[in-house]
C-alpha cells in the first residue's frame, strides 16, 4: 500500500505572506505619493518666491554699490518711487533708474539730464507691486509681491549718513 506523503499546507500559509506583501506595497506607494506632493509644493513655493527675493537682492546690491554721499537718491516719476544711482566717469555723468513698471523691476541708464521715460527701461525680473520707500533714520523699505500675493519686505540701512 502506498502512503500519501504530500502534505497539504493550509491556505493561510499562502494568504498571510501575500496579504503582508500587499500591505507593504500599498504603504510604500502611499509614502511615495505623499513625498511627491510635498516635493511639488516645496518646488512651487520656491519658484514663486525666487523672483521676489531675486529682485530685492538685486536692488540691495545696486544700493550697496552706490552707498556713498551723493551717489543715490529717490524721486517720484509717473506716480512711482524711482531709485536713482549716480555714476561719474571722466567723460560724463550717468544716472541709473531702478523702478517698477508693468509688473517688473526695470533698469534704465541715461546720461545725466536726459529725459526719463519708463517704457525705455529693460525689465530685470518679473514681480508685482515692487516698491522702495524711505522710512527715515537712514533706512529704506524694499518690498515686492509674488504671484500668490505674498509680500516680501525688509529694511535696508544705508551706511552713508546723508539723507537721500
Amino acid at each position: 500500500m502506498k502512503q500519501n506523503t504530500s502534505v497539504r499546507r493550509p491556505i493561510v500559509d499562502f494568504l498571510f505572506p501575500l496579504s503582508l506583501f500587499c500591505v507593504f506595497a500599498a504603504t510604500a506607494f502611499l509614502v511615495v505619493i505623499i513625498g511627491a506632493n510635498a516635493y511639488r509644493a516645496i518646488v512651487q513655493h520656491m519658484d514663486d518666491t525666487y523672483s521676489t527675493r531675486t529682485s530685492l537682492a538685486y536692488v540691495t546690491e545696486k544700493i550697496r554699490q552706490h552707498d556713498a554721499e551723493g551717489m543715490l537718491s529717490l524721486a517720484e516719476r509717473n506716480g512711482d518711487t524711482v531709485l536713482i544711482l549716480h555714476d561719474r566717469t571722466e567723460d560724463a555723468s550717468y544716472d541709473t533708474y531702478i523702478y517698477p513698471y508693468d509688473n517688473a523691476v526695470c533698469e534704465l541708464v541715461l546720461r545725466e539730464g536726459a529725459e526719463f521715460s519708463p517704457e525705455q527701461g529693460d525689465p530685470v525680473v518679473q514681480v508685482n507691486n515692487f516698491a522702495i520707500k524711505e522710512t527715515g533714520s537712514g533706512f529704506l523699505n524694499l518690498s515686492a509681491e509674488d504671484k500668490d500675493g505674498n509680500t516680501v519686505s525688509f529694511y535696508l540701512h544705508l551706511r552713508n549718513d546723508e539723507r537721500i
